[in-house]
């Protein structure tokens, strides 16, 4: 089905959504993808989930949004909305009264809030290279935050990233977080690209935390992975100019270490862009474009270089549940 809101003077915000619902009684699961339109990973992912589930017994209710920013997807956008600029993972829970993001976002929080668990694919915009990894909002050790943690097992990841939701701006986990929802967001794949390995990565994970939670038979394996932040440092610039990093996503850095360069368009340097911290590059910008004064409603995507993590964490134990 198509989930819809039209107003005459305003564009159609609208979404596909497949709503599966078992013979049996269990828990309501909600899966999303597509938020950030170029990462085609957790797109794929779904696809590929909506057809293993037509041929197996489920228990309780799957709600699945396949592509949630449809109009930035088919115009091959990126991170910001192409109708109103906005990102659209900040600006959670929306406004039914406001701008087209606003809306679009108002709707799908109405229908992923009835869910007992949350899991949202992301991965890698075209401009984005990053080591795989899934986000679990964070704000005590308490109840909340270890069902969230047992979600993120579920993905074959290095780490997980112990995320303070009121440090973040990525506001869906925020908001569901408030709810008393276990959440979390994969990130997995890089630049845009659809690769096998990372759609599989996204696909396992999802069919993982569905066993785990008891909606599809199978046992479901508990990754190992270590467990990184909660303390982040986003290095951005304000200069015009042209990127060029020398390291890779993955890589540890240390304290002044230098991350890369901004030069003009006729090659002389601008800028020397350093480390804040003995850190982990969680990801990376890869694009050399980046303009210093764009900043649509203060976003400052357009001036952003590189994400850097604490990784001092430590391993989960493996288990089967």
């Amino acid at each position: 089905m198509v989930v819809r809101e039209e107003r005459s003077t305003e564009p159609v915000v609208e979404f596909p959504l497949v709503d599966i619902r078992g013979s049996d009684d269990g828990p309501t699961v909600a899966i999303t993808a597509g938020m950030h339109a170029g990462e085609y990973a957790g797109v794929l992912a779904t696809l590929k989930l909506i057809s293993a589930l037509e041929s197996v017994r489920i228990r309780g209710r799957v709600l699945i949004v396949p592509i949630v920013s449809v109009r930035a997807f088919y115009a091959r956008n990126m991170q910001l909305s192409p109708i109103d600029q906005k990102e659209v993972h900040y600006v959670w829970p929306g406004r039914p009264a406001g701008s087209h993001s606003d809306r679009l976002i108002e709707l799908l929080f109405r229908t992923v809030r009835l869910a007992d668990a949350v899991v949202d694919l992301h991965g890698g915009e075209f401009v984005q290279d990053l080591t795989p990894f899934v986000g679990v909002p964070w704000e005590r050790d308490d109840d909340l935050f270890a069902q969230s943690l047992e979600l993120a097992r579920s993905f074959d990841v290095p780490f997980v990233d112990q995320r303070a939701v009121a440090e973040t701006p990525i506001a869906l986990p925020r908001a569901l977080y408030r709810e008393g929802i276990p959440n979390i967001w994969s990130e997995i794949g890089h630049n845009g690209l659809p690769g096998a390995v990372e759609v599989n990565l996204q696909l396992d994970g999802c069919q993982n935390v569905l066993r785990h939670l008891g909606v599809i038979e199978g046992r479901s394996v508990r990754h190992r992975p270590r467990i990184v932040g909660p303390k982040h440092w986003s290095v951005v610039t304000d200069r015009t100019g042209i990127w060029l990093p020398n390291i890779h996503a993955g890589q540890r850095v240390r304290k002044g270490q230098v991350l890369g360069r901004m030069t003009d368009v006729f090659g002389s340097p601008i800028e020397t862009v350093t480390s804040p911290a003995d850190a982990l590059v969680e990801f990376l910008c890869t694009s050399p474009a980046v303009d210093g004064e764009r900043r649509p409603h203060g976003n400052t995507w357009h001036q952003w270089l590189v994400q850097l993590v604490d990784d001092r964490g430590v391993a989960l134990a493996r288990k089967r549940s």
